[in-house]
């Protein structure tokens, strides 16, 4: 699943282990240690998605909840509920 902010792109990933981890890359490790300040980032050196970092399940879910409180819903005004 890839995620996208103003400021990054995150693609989550499911993990090789089995402890119920999973896999975060992003653009910008500025915007990892600001999601997920308390996980071990490191360099890929993929040029997509050039960090990574590996979270467990529930602190990946509070971290997508701060993702969707960011979010500008004033770029949404051109759609209309008609149309759901």
């Amino acid at each position: 699943m890839v995620i996208r902010t103003s400021t990054a792109s995150f693609m989550i990933e499911g993990s090789d282990s089995t402890d119920g981890c999973i896999n975060i890359r992003c653009t910008s490790q500025v915007e990892l240690y600001r999601f997920f300040g308390s996980v071990e980032i490191k360099e890929t050196g993929n040029t997509h998605f050039p960090y990574l970092a590996k979270s467990c399940k529930q602190e990946f879910a509070n971290a997508l909840i701060l993702m969707v409180k960011e979010i500008d819903y004033s770029e949404f005004s051109e759609f209309s509920m008609a149309l759901a």
